[in-house]
């Protein structure tokens, strides 16, 4: 059987490396694995990426999908089209890559710088922009740290898809419930009550 032609290689080696990434851990991926997925040697592999932490960082660039910045008109309407956005655009091999990376990226200071440029720090902005509007607006709290917003409403969707094994369809509807819940500590009251906000990230 012909091997792939290049372009086709390519991709079917990001591709590759990701599946197993996902199955195995960044450790637990080797060269060998991902040409052998890919079906194709590893002397292509090597004639693109001179390590495998090069190719990974390129596989992650690929499967990384942009926010939109929804603007709806209000807090809910922004977060319930970010998580619809996230059910039919990311891949589900995708959205268990992060939280599993994120852990074997601790010990890893390039993978972590990579972890949080492709797939943290882009989410992050998104959410802050969203709960600043809503500042704004009258929504929220005008005193809200939108770091510590941003945890409330993004760490449960984590935590779900870790223990769905990666299920997206149930971050629509949890989504919603974790808004409900974080609106009453966060929605502006005649006396919201004032309180120390986190310092400022070094």
């Amino acid at each position: 059987m012909s091997r792939p032609r290049s372009a086709e290689s390519h991709a079917a080696i990001l591709r590759a490396a990701v599946e197993l990434v996902v199955e195995d851990g960044l450790q637990g991926t080797t060269i060998e694995g991902i040409a052998a997925r890919a079906g194709v040697g590893k002397a292509t592999i090597y004639r693109r990426w001179k390590t495998k932490d090069e190719l990974f960082t390129e596989a992650v660039r690929a499967i990384a999908v942009d926010l939109p910045d929804p603007d709806t008109g209000s807090l809910r309407g922004d977060v319930l089209a970010v998580a619809a956005f996230n059910l039919g655009n990311v891949p589900r091999k995708a959205a268990l890559l992060m939280p599993r990376l994120m852990v074997e990226a601790a010990d890893d200071p390039a993978l972590f710088a990579v972890m949080r440029e492709v797939l943290v720090d882009p989410r992050r902005r998104i959410f802050k922009v969203i709960l600043r509007r809503a500042v704004e607006r009258g929504e929220l709290r005008d005193d809200l740290d939108l770091d510590d917003a941003t945890d409330i409403l993004i760490g449960p969707l984590i935590y779900e898809i870790l223990i769905t094994g990666g299920d997206l369809t149930k971050i629509v509807a949890l989504s919603e419930r974790i808004l409900d819940l974080a609106l009453s500590g966060m929605a502006a009251t005649p006396a919201s009550p004032a309180r120390a906000r986190r310092p400022p990230a070094a």
